[in-house]
Formats: structure tokens, sequence, C-alpha cells
């Protein structure tokens, strides 16, 4: 599915999908709601993850922390439907536009994984004080995934 990376002329300009995964075999992935382009989650690709959500058309990832391919969707129902993919001009990052069914990709429970903004212009040494941009849960991560602590955690 994907070709060799031969020259520079052909990862950036050329018409073949020829991607760039890290040491650890990994490329990062941006994934936005296609509608109003909100940022929903960042995650991790290996090959595998990248050909699954090219042949089947939903977001699949790489868990780095459960070391296994990631069905985005799988448990909770929230299955990421793909309607765009894009491959920076290096070919070593991906962006994914995507419906999410049941409107919701944050496994705590909010629609987005980037629920908090970080206040600009703290000067003193305190820890900084994060704000919720969103206030409502669109589920309850205990109902869906049970009282387990998240292993993708500190």
């Amino acid at each position: 599915m994907f070709a060799q990376r031969q020259t520079i002329e052909q990862v950036e300009e050329g018409h073949e999908l020829a991607p760039k995964f890290d040491a650890d075999g990994l490329m990062p992935v941006v994934t936005t709601d296609a509608d109003s382009g909100e940022v929903l989650m960042h995650g991790y690709m290996n090959a595998e993850a990248l050909t699954k959500t090219i042949e089947t058309g939903e977001a699949h990832y790489w868990s780095r922390s459960r070391q296994v391919l990631w069905h985005k969707g799988a448990t909770s129902g929230l299955v990421q439907k793909v309607q765009e993919i894009r491959i920076d001009d290096d070919q070593d990052a991906v962006w994914l536009r995507v419906d999410v069914q049941g409107g919701a990709s944050c496994h705590v429970g909010y629609r987005s994984c980037f629920f908090r903004s970080v206040p600009v212009g703290a000067a003193d040494d305190a820890p900084v004080a994060l704000n919720f941009e969103e206030t409502e849960k669109v589920f309850d991560p205990v109902e869906v995934y049970g009282d387990a602590p998240n292993p993708t955690k500190l």
C-alpha cells in the first residue's frame, strides 16, 4: 500500500503515499471534527493503523500505553468515521477529518480531548490553573468503560 521513500521530490511533490514513521514505527495524528474543524484528539498511527484506517474508513490508532492497535470506538461505540485523510508535506504526520458516532472522542466523556485551555501570561511559580471550555460530558466513562483505572494515564 505504501511506496518506498526514494527522493525528496517524490515524497514532497509526488503522487505516491510514502509515509515516514519514527524510530518507534509511529507518526502523529491530529483528528478534527469534519464539520466544525474542532480539534478532537491527538494520537499516533503505525503502518497497520494507517492501513486499516484507509481500508475501513474508520479511525485506527496505535496505543502507546497498551502497545496495541486501537480501533477508536470499538468499546465505547464512539466510532470515528473518516471523511478525509491528509498527510503533511514530508509524509510524517496525518490529519484526519472525522464524523464521530455518538458525539464524543475523549475517553473521559467530553466531546474533545482538548476540553481545557491554558491561560496565557501566567507569571508566578504556582501551578497554572486550567480553564474548562467544555463543562458537560457527552457520556459517563464509568458506564462505558467500568471503574477500572485508565492505563493510559500517569
